[in-house]
């Protein structure tokens, strides 16, 4: 499939493809571009293209990415702009991205050792890195739960027709692994959210921004505080007052901000919340009411957000109304407002069925056919110089590889306590060198990452430990 091409062939247009992306998946992509961007110069080479590509969850080969800087390289320097980067790069690919490849990926990633199943050897191993302390029984009802000839393991089909019914722990797993290599090291995944739970109204959630929270669970359980907004891709919250130090490419930095650390909203999840109401007293004594449910009655016209809205009330306490929070100066939603998306495919359409200036076929005449901005094919040589093609191996050539492949692996040798020490002094004398305080705050978070490859490395030590004692 070519660059910027739909999987049905048709070319989506620009106004058509802003219109069908979502607003968050739009801020992804900006920023994305932005943050492999490495000189700021508002282009991509080939190398901060196949990266950002990656970012976004689509690893393409390197003809693919060739062809797509080839095809929207319109001045021949190897370098592809945002608004390509958009368009023929990532936005189409997201419009059109199946969804049955992404359930098919999802169950890969549990089934590691490629049986076409999903055993309860797997979900354990799941949980244990997750460092969830899950009983056996517990991880067996969760297969139960696919499980429907009961051989003790789900297969594709079953996990297709059933993926919202998927146990949280194996979510948090397929969404760990799918969304790590976008992360910073102070970055959190986004959680999984099903698509009922997604781009909620705030008539649907019954709370908006401005409004009081009271949070019943999680790590700020108990806590009182102030929404600053909500996020309807990952029906989240983030809280006035609950943050996290985070690290921050520098074209998202603020006016006089000096460091790549800043602290970020944390995102609370919406289950874990209720609604608070607030009031003073004639003394100025603040009170909080916490709803534990709420409910509509009756519908009043809003002049503050100029639109229809239901009254809330506290369950069994009709006699509490909640009112809805002052917006802010610029909130703009009405039910007469035109959203910025259709205005702009309108106004497209508008302009591109007005006629012609120029007669028919004078474009053929004016063109020039030598162009450096034609399309071409690859020639012959090009073609070679990006897939060489493999030589031939001699007789002598094939034993020599079936006797290396017979050949027992080294094992891996656990490193002595003084070479560790070494190591250690080492690291500990360049690290004092270093005066960058952002560079020692990046490193303080890459300390906390851990590291799956390596880790697998010290459970196979572990293991021919164990083997060579028996």
């Amino acid at each position: 499939m070519s660059s910027g091409t739909s999987g049905t062939g048709q070319k989506i247009g620009m106004s058509n493809l802003k219109a069908e992306l979502l607003n968050e998946q739009k801020q992804e992509i900006r920023e994305a571009f932005s943050l492999f961007d490495m000189n700021n110069d508002g282009l991509l080479d080939y190398h901060e293209l196949k990266v950002a590509l990656r970012a976004l969850g689509f690893d393409l080969p390197k003809r693919e990415v060739l062809d797509i800087i080839r095809e929207y390289d319109t001045e021949d320097r190897n370098l592809i702009s945002y608004e390509n980067f958009f368009h023929a790069a990532v936005g189409e690919r997201i419009v059109n991205r199946d969804p049955m490849e992404e359930i098919k990926r999802a169950f890969r990633l549990f089934d590691e050792d490629n049986t076409g199943k999903i055993s309860f050897r797997n979900l354990k191993k799941v949980a244990r890195e997750l460092g969830e302390n899950l009983t056996d029984e517990e991880l067996r009802a969760m297969i139960d739960e696919f499980d429907l000839d009961e051989d003790g393991e789900t297969d594709m089909s079953r996990f297709v027709k059933r993926l919202d019914k998927l146990p949280p722990v194996a979510r948090d797993k397929l969404w760990r692994d799918k969304t790590k290599h976008t992360m910073l090291p102070t970055m959190d995944p986004p959680r999984y959210v099903s698509k009922k739970d997604k781009n909620l109204t705030m008539e649907q959630i019954g709370i908006t921004k401005g409004d009081y929270i009271y949070i019943n669970e999680g790590e700020f359980k108990g806590k009182i505080t102030k929404v600053l907004e909500y996020h309807s891709r990952t029906n989240e919250f983030a809280a006035n007052d609950i943050s996290k130090p985070l690290i921050v490419a520098p074209q998202y930095w603020a006016e006089n901000q000096k460091s790549h650390l800043i602290d970020f909203p944390r995102s609370i999840p919406r289950e874990h919340v209720k609604l608070a109401a607030r009031e003073k007293d004639e003394n100025g004594n603040i009170t909080h009411v916490v709803a534990n449910e709420v409910v509509y009655k009756g519908q009043y016209y809003d002049d503050r957000y100029k639109r229809w809205l239901p009254r809330r009330f506290v369950k069994h306490h009709e006699n509490l109304e909640i009112p809805w929070p002052t917006p802010d100066k610029n909130h703009t939603a009405s039910e007469v407002t035109t959203k910025e998306e259709v205005a702009h495919l309108k106004t497209y359409e508008t302009q591109t069925i007005a006629k012609s200036l120029l007669p028919p076929g004078v474009l053929n005449e004016i063109r020039n056919p030598y162009s450096k901005h034609k399309k071409q094919e690859l020639t012959d040589i090009e073609a070679r110089r990006l897939n060489e093609p493999a030589m031939p191996l001699t007789t002598e050539q094939k034993i020599y590889l079936a006797k290396k492949a017979k050949e027992p692996k080294k094992k891996l040798e656990p490193l002595s306590e003084e070479v560790k020490d070494y190591i250690g002094q080492r690291m500990a004398q360049h690290i004092s060198k270093i005066e960058s305080p952002h560079l020692l705050a990046h490193l303080d978070a890459l300390s906390k990452v851990e590291i799956p490859d390596f880790k697998r490395t010290l459970e196979k030590i572990e293991e021919d430990q164990q083997s060579n004692t028996q």
